[in-house]
């Protein structure tokens, strides 16, 4: 057995254990060892890409090596997984991934960045029926609570998470196959865009009635043409309920295909934190402090293991999103240095695109305030994306959710969501900033205050205008505070 010692040890070599390895660096500390149970660094928001070869020429230009990130990587890196922790002795005990031996390593303090695995929903069919060791991939997924091998599911089913279940689906791609999508999430909605580029027939399942619960459905519309303008066959309101040979079920419906693809959501992989006592949330995710200290001295956990508390009702909630984990980490580094500062605003935001069109949001839409019992004003306006005379200009929605009423730590005015869908425009400028206006639990009242530049080129939608049209509306109905 091979034996390390380090002062910090970080489990995970995905986005949280490689930037937060990174930042210490940055801070002047070496004395680290992070393990990482994938051979390369993936980014797992350019998976889709490779697929479609609309950004990416091949998949494997989504993956890239530990040493571009880290140039000294071969003295605080080990590619190997983590197998069990010794919290008593501080050591963790695991196998090297190349040869399977077996190594320890002996730490003062521990950063787990385990993330997250796919979640399989109830569909029958979709693991086989028998399954030996031999089938193992060595990658896992978790069903109805218990964690398999990749090796258990159907040959003909795809569970996405890795830059390996890409290489699948675009091994199997080809034009004229039938491919299903169940999901239509952030990263659901770009795999089936990738599958259309690709030339193959697409028929997406979702159990909501319309695409992508982040968005209300009057904003989800003009995904849904775009979609199926593009030859796809919407199968909403309804779960895929069985998988077999060269079919699925939605709605005691049998329908013919050739590949499933799976995207509804991720589990965080709290094994190792459970082994060591660390204490899980509601949600299943480990419970830190607000500088993501664990319930166990000198452990801390970031990223999709984790649970935070939501910006806006101040509930625990996962938000599985790669820039919070970036900054996770950054600040875990500062605070080894004696510096404490605040954290990421903890407000659910995402952007995506498919065929012509960019959509993105921020905090809660419509239905999901209302669903928390929050009584809400919502106001959507279409919009050109430049001057209206420009030929540059296209269609546009946005879309503002306003507190209507005080409850709890929400306030009367308190703006609680934004949604934007456009045409040919990204919202990349756009939409992380009102992800900031909603985590500082600003309200309408404080909307004039704001700077919005415009300039018809380069510049998102003339926002001043549009902007002042939400305030002028939710102003007139509501009181000042």
């Amino acid at each position: 057995m091979r034996d390390y010692a380090t002062e910090i040890l970080i489990v995970g070599g995905g986005p949280g254990g490689i930037f937060t390895s990174k930042a210490l660096l940055a801070n002047g500390i070496d004395n680290f060892k992070v393990v990482c149970d994938e051979p390369d660094v993936v980014c797992r928001c350019n998976i889709p890409y490779g697929i479609g070869k609309k950004f990416l020429p091949d998949i494997n230009d989504a993956v890239t090596s530990h040493h571009t990130f880290l140039p000294n990587f071969d003295d605080v890196g080990i590619v190997g997984r983590i197998e069990r922790i010794d919290s008593k002795t501080r050591t963790a005990y695991g196998t090297l991934l190349g040869d399977g031996s077996e190594f320890c390593v002996t730490y003062e303090k521990l950063i787990l960045a385990t993330g997250g695995q796919a979640s399989l929903p109830p569909i029958k069919g979709a693991i086989k029926d028998t399954y030996t060791d031999a089938d193992a991939v060595g990658e896992v997924f978790y069903y109805k609570g218990k964690s398999y091998d990749k090796g258990a599911l159907r040959d003909n089913v795809v569970l996405v998470r890795s830059v390996a279940d890409a290489r699948r689906i675009d091994a199997i791609c080809g034009t004229g196959l039938t491919v299903a999508v169940v999901g239509t999430g952030l990263v659901g909605v770009e795999i089936i865009d990738n599958l259309i580029i690709r030339g193959n027939n697409v028929v997406v399942v979702e159990m909501l009635p319309h695409v992508v619960s982040f968005l209300d459905a009057d904003m989800a519309q003009p995904l849904q043409d775009v979609l199926q303008n593009n030859g796809v066959d919407l199968r909403l309101g309804a779960p895929c309920t069985e998988v077999g040979a060269g079919y699925i079920v939605v709605d005691n419906e049998k329908i013919s295909v050739d590949l499933v693809v799976i995207g509804v959501g991720v589990t965080a992989d709290t094994r190792l934190a459970r082994e060591l006592g660390c204490e899980i949330g509601v949600t299943g995710g480990v419970k830190v402090d607000q500088n993501w200290r664990t319930s166990v001295d000198d452990v801390f956990a970031i990223g999709d293991l984790i649970e935070i508390d939501d910006a806006v009702f101040k509930a625990p909630v996962q938000f599985q999103l790669l820039p919070n984990v970036m900054m996770q980490g950054a600040l875990i580094a500062k605070q080894l240095k004696g510096i404490v500062l605040p954290g990421p605003l903890a407000v659910g935001s995402g952007m995506s695109h498919a065929g012509d069109l960019f959509w993105g949001f921020a905090g809660y839409s419509e239905e999901a305030a209302r669903a928390r019992g929050l009584k809400v004003l919502a106001e959507k306006i279409e919009l050109f994306t430049a001057e209206q005379a420009s030929p540059y200009a296209k269609k546009g929605w946005y879309k503002m959710v306003v507190a209507a009423e005080d409850l709890g730590d929400v306030r009367r005015g308190q703006i609680v969501g934004f949604q934007a869908v456009t045409q040919e425009k990204h919202l990349g400028d756009l939409i992380p900033r009102w992800a900031d206006i909603i985590g500082e639990k600003e309200t309408i009242w404080q909307l004039p205050k704001h700077n919005w530049i415009h300039q018809p080129m380069v510049g998102n939608p003339p926002s001043n205008a549009y902007i002042l049209t939400f305030f002028t509306k939710f102003s007139t109905i509501l009181r000042q505070p």
